[in-house]
């Protein structure tokens, strides 16, 4: 630090905002940036026109940070110095610091107790992102921590499971594609609305769901009086809608079992979180995509904005568990595959792929196909054309179906691409949540996923005996 916060005065600060008497003490990133806002706060209570003490012109210290929160670095130093020039504002206001005499005494005085606990509320949101980083650095061969693998595969497996088991369910009632179902759900539950607020609770973009609800007037499903008015259901589309809702619910307390009402009100609470910094994420890679400006990655908490819908909230359909899922597994998505697209020229699909490759090297085939819980013939077409574009070593006898596969020296470097990115945006969605959020709905994630198995191969045994009971 330079200036005001090189003297003895930070070091008192610092032990009293930082770790208290016999906790381990504060990770070097945190404390540097404790130490920033203590010198902060006596530059500005020291009546100095341009505060001192800045981490961006410390080119080491800027590297301690950067190394430690990737891409929230300078993000993590705005919001520290955004508190700190606030609450050193008000507290000076509280003094006559024109008087210079007084306004040393002010600079001298310790920071009061509200400003530690705040600031360090404020670095507890930085927490993951700085564990999410310091993995970034382990050995290839090592496994990705389990919070990161929840977020992404684990919850695309989950609706791959439940997507399977759904459409041989509702076809033996009404044969629908599952985003017909999905609007024919939410108008009933939610009541009417317009294609942009459907597009946005279901988490699809809004070419698929004009023409999902070009099926759903065409079968008089819905109406609407004019073009841009909200779509409604009709008599047709509510009978239709309490058919399928009936047997919705029936899955539905399958999904929950051995779930208590007061920990699904908890899982849904974190899922509005997630879904809000999804969100975030997916309008980051838009304007990223346009290639027009530079946007720095989003902070953990900050306001869900976009050009079309600014200070708006999704309608997140509650009836059911899987419905929310879907919501924030499709924002992520989405996202995810801009990102991948933009950083490794891969889909969402083949990045997967490569990152399972990557991760299992060497994998055989059976273990590559289980992991990506997907059908023979899709993960084929995948690996063949990573194969083809040099990503992908085959070794063993020929044939996709035999040896084992692992990534090539550019495979490789793009797979280390990929499980950054994964850490960051796994990190970044996490922040808002505490210890203890993260914990329960972890824990209820896997009660969802083990009754989703059971439901699955209910269905299949259903299925091998000609759909009859």
């Amino acid at each position: 630090m330079t200036g005001a916060g090189t003297g003895a005065g930070v070091g008192a600060d610092r032990g009293r905002v930082g770790a208290g008497e016999g906790q381990p003490a504060a990770a070097p990133w945190r404390r540097l940036l404790l130490e920033h806002a203590v010198a902060l706060r006596r530059s500005i209570l020291s009546g100095e026109r341009e505060p001192k003490g800045s981490l961006c012109v410390d080119p080491g210290l800027r590297a301690l940070v950067n190394k430690a929160l990737g891409p929230m670095a300078l993000e993590a130093v705005r919001i520290v110095e955004a508190y700190t020039i606030g609450a050193a504002t008000s507290e000076a206001g509280e003094y006559p610091v024109s008087v210079t005499p007084m306004a040393a005494t002010v600079a001298g005085r310790a920071a009061p107790p509200e400003f530690a606990a705040r600031l360090n509320i404020i670095l507890n949101a930085l927490e993951p992102l700085a564990e999410a980083s310091s993995r970034s650095g382990a050995q290839s061969g090592e496994h990705p921590a389990r919070e990161p693998s929840v977020i992404q595969s684990d919850l695309w497996q989950l609706l791959y499971k439940v997507r399977e088991s759904a459409e041989m369910a509702y076809a033996r009632e009404l044969d629908l594609v599952e985003l017909d179902r999905r609007i024919l759900f939410l108008l009933y539950n939610v009541g009417p609305l317009v294609p942009a607020d459907i597009s946005s609770a279901v988490g699809v973009d809004k070419a698929q769901v004009s023409r999902s609800v070009k099926r759903l007037l065409e079968i008089k499903m819905v109406e609407r009086e004019q073009l841009r008015a909200p779509l409604r259901l009709t008599r047709k589309g509510q009978g239709h809608s309490e058919r399928l809702l009936r047997l919705a619910e029936l899955r539905n307390r399958e999904l929950t079992f051995d779930i208590a009402d007061d920990e699904l009100v908890g899982f849904f609470a974190v899922i509005e979180k997630l879904l809000d910094q999804a969100v975030l994420l997916y309008e980051q890679e838009r304007k990223l995509g346009t290639g027009s400006e530079t946007v720095p990655f989003p902070r953990p908490g900050a306001a869900v904005e976009s050009e079309s819908r600014a200070g708006e909230r999704i309608v997140l359909d509650r009836s059911r568990i899987i419905s929310p899922l879907m919501t924030l597994s499709s924002y992520f998505s989405r996202s995810g595959a801009l990102m991948f697209k933009r950083l490794t020229s891969l889909s969402n699909f083949e990045a997967w792929v490569l990152n399972e490759i990557g991760m299992g090297s060497p994998i055989d085939w059976n273990q590559l196909v289980a992991r990506l819980d997907r059908d023979h013939s899709q993960a084929g077409r995948t690996v063949n054309a990573l194969v083809d574009r040099g990503l992908v070593l085959r070794q063993g006898k020929p044939g996709r179906r035999n040896g084992c596969f692992s990534p090539s020296d550019e495979g490789e470097r793009l797979y280390q691409v990929i499980q950054d990115a994964s850490r960051q945006r796994s990190g970044f969605l996490l922040a808002p949540l505490s210890q203890d959020e993260r914990t329960h709905f972890l824990a209820t994630f896997d009660k969802i996923r083990r009754n989703a198995v059971v439901q699955l191969e209910r269905e299949r045994a259903f299925e091998a005996m000609g759909g009859h009971a």
